[in-house]
C-alpha cells in the first residue's frame, strides 16, 4: 500500500467513526469502489441501517480532496451526513429493495444509453452491448424518475441470461442482443421523449435563471429564419442520457428534413448532442479541434461521449 492508499484510509476511518458516533447504534459503514462510465473509479461509502437491505452511496473523492486542502474533519462529517438524510428517501430505497428482476416484470423497463466504446472497454467484457462507430449502446433497468433524476440498474449478462432462457418450456423475452435493443429502444423513446432546442434558447433559459443579463447578440444572430449555421441541442426531456436520442427511429430523417441539409453531430456528452447543419463554414478537422478542446475543460470526464464530429449519414448503418 502506498503513501496515497494510506492516507485515504485513514481519512475514510476516521470519517466513518465519526459518522457512526452521530448516527448511533444501529448503523454500520463500508468502503466502495464502483466503476463510472468512462472507466472513472469512485471510491466512496455506504451508510446502511441494521436490517436494510439497500443504502445510498456518497462517493467521497471531493470530501478527501477538501480534507487534504485543510477543511476540518468535523465539517466533512456534518456535510456527509446532510447528503445522506438528503439521498436517502425511504420510497426509493425501498423500490430498489422490492425490485422485481424477473423477464415479465422489468421487459418494459430495459433501456438503453450511448457511451465511448474505447473508454469503457473493460467494462464491455462483462455486459451485452452494441457497437456503433467508436460508441457502444448499452442497457439499464429504468427503476424510478421523479424531479431529481432517475434510478437504473446496470443490464448485465445475467440479466440477459435469463431474459433469452428457453428451458423448461419458458417463453424467452429476447434471443440475441439485436432483439433485446429493438426492446430497449421501443422502452426508451417511450419513456425519454425527444427534444430539440435552439442553442440560443438554452443558454437563454439558463441565464434567465440565474438572473444574468440577456445576450443581444445571439438573438440577432438567430432572428431570421435561416438555419444554416445554428446549433441545436439534441436531448430528452428530462436531459438525462440524452445523446441516445439520435438512435430514436425516422430522427435522421426527419431531422435531415428539417435543417433541409445533412448534418453534423458534436457529441457535446452522454447527456445531450448539438447539431450543426452542413454548410461550409467549418470543416470537420476543425469540429474536431472543438470537441476535444472542450471535453477537456469543460466537461467532466465520466460525461464524456466522444472527441469527434459525426455526420448524419454516419448513423445510416445502425442496427
Amino acid at each position: 500500500m502506498n503513501i496515497i492508499e494510506q492516507d485515504y484510509n485513514n481519512f475514510f476511518f476516521d470519517l466513518s467513526a465519526g459518522l457512526l458516533r452521530e448516527l448511533g447504534s444501529g448503523y454500520e459503514t463500508r468502503p466502495i469502489t464502483n466503476t463510472r462510465n468512462n472507466g472513472i473509479l469512485k471510491n466512496g461509502i455506504l451508510i446502511r441501517r441494521e436490517n436494510e437491505a439497500a443504502a445510498p452511496a456518497i462517493y467521497l473523492d471531493e470530501y478527501y480532496q477538501d480534507f487534504c486542502t485543510g477543511k476540518c474533519l468535523g465539517d466533512i462529517i456534518r456535510q456527509v451526513l446532510y447528503t445522506y438524510h438528503d439521498s436517502s428517501d425511504e420510497s426509493k430505497r425501498q423500490l430498489f429493495q422490492d425490485i422485481d428482476f424477473s423477464p415479465l416484470a422489468m421487459k418494459d423497463k430495459v433501456i438503453l444509453r450511448i457511451v465511448n466504446y474505447e473508454r469503457n472497454s473493460a467494462l464491455l467484457h462483462n455486459i451485452p452491448y452494441i457497437r456503433i462507430l467508436d460508441l457502444a449502446v448499452v442497457f439499464h433497468f429504468m427503476v424510478y424518475q421523479d424531479e431529481d433524476g432517475i434510478g437504473t440498474v446496470r443490464f448485465t449478462r445475467e440479466h440477459f441470461c435469463s431474459f433469452s432462457d428457453s428451458s423448461d418450456g419458458k417463453t424467452p423475452v429476447f434471443t440475441t442482443v439485436g432483439e433485446l435493443y429493438c426492446l430497449a429502444l421501443e422502452n426508451t423513446q417511450r419513456l425519454f421523449p425527444v427534444k430539440l432546442s435552439l442553442l440560443d434558447d438554452v443558454l437563454k433559459a439558463l441565464l434567465a435563471q440565474r438572473g444574468a443579463p440577456s445576450i443581444p447578440f445571439l438573438s440577432s444572430h438567430y432572428s431570421s429564419g435561416n438555419r444554416e449555421g445554428k446549433l441545436f441541442v439534441l436531448s430528452n426531456l428530462c436531459g438525462i442520457n440524452g445523446s441516445a436520442c439520435i438512435l430514436y427511429p425516422g430522427i435522421l430523417a426527419n431531422l435531415t428534413k428539417y435543417f433541409q441539409s445533412d448534418f453534423y453531430i458534436l457529441p457535446s456528452s452522454i447527456h445531450e448532442l448539438l447539431l450543426l447543419p452542413v454548410t461550409n463554414s467549418f470543416q470537420e478537422d476543425e469540429l474536431n479541434d472543438m470537441i476535444r478542446e472542450i471535453n477537456l475543460t469543460q466537461v467532466p470526464e465520466e460525461e464524456v461521449l466522444s472527441d469527434r464530429a459525426y455526420h448524419s449519414k454516419d448513423f445510416l448503418a445502425m442496427p
